[in-house]
């Protein structure tokens, strides 16, 4: 069951005070657990979503961030007329080894494989000879929401069971923005639990 930004909110706001004394206005609170909710998802990828994105001809290189400007990072891509799943480069240098002349391949008929460079690069291996589409998966970018009241109501986008993920994170920026160490230390290890329940990646 979704669960809303607001009350979220408030339990932050609770929590950094019975832990820090802080007293903290709820519009800087509500902005400060969005943003850990972007992070949260960047890291658990639950939030995802797709699009249809249009390759131009010869075109091997895209600035995915223009093309899906909410994309955080690249799931999956499928060819959009066939269904059929293209595979993934984990990084430049696998492509290199592939094919050491990559970047002059531009007169493909199909697709061989993606590579996702950083969190803005898009490679689709070969260029195509004609023009294409593919069906892109993306973890997205989560709505950034920075008033406590218009957002009081508005669901949360993660699921139920990170949202205590991106509260401890939360907890942790405020308490140190505030120089509450101790306090932020305590959180820390709070944190580190909740992260290793997740799987976290080393």
């Amino acid at each position: 069951m979704p669960r809303q930004i607001g009350p979220i909110v408030e339990t932050l706001m609770r929590r950094v005070r019975q832990e820090g004394g802080l007293a903290v206005d709820p519009d800087f609170a509500t902005t400060i657990y969005s943003y850990c909710e972007q992070i949260t998802n960047a890291y658990t990828h639950r939030v995802i979503s797709s699009t249809t994105l249009s390759v131009p001809r010869q075109k091997l290189l895209f600035n995915y961030r223009i093309e899906i400007p909410d994309a955080i990072d690249i799931v999956s891509i499928r060819d959009a007329s066939t269904g059929r799943r293209i595979d993934p480069f984990d990084n430049l240098s696998a492509i290199a080894a592939y094919d050491i002349d990559w970047f002059r391949k531009i007169d493909g008929t199909r697709f061989d494989a993606w590579c996702q460079l950083s969190r803005d690069i898009l490679i689709l291996y070969p260029g195509q000879a004609a023009a294409s589409t593919v069906s892109v998966e993306y973890s997205k970018l989560l709505t950034l929401h920075t008033d406590f009241t218009t957002s009081y109501n508005t669901d949360s986008e993660l699921p139920s069971e990170d949202i205590e993920f991106a509260l401890k994170l939360s907890e942790i920026v405020l308490l140190t923005r505030f120089r509450q160490l101790i306090e932020a230390t305590n959180a820390i290890n709070a944190f580190i639990n909740t992260y290793q329940q997740l799987g976290g990646k080393e």
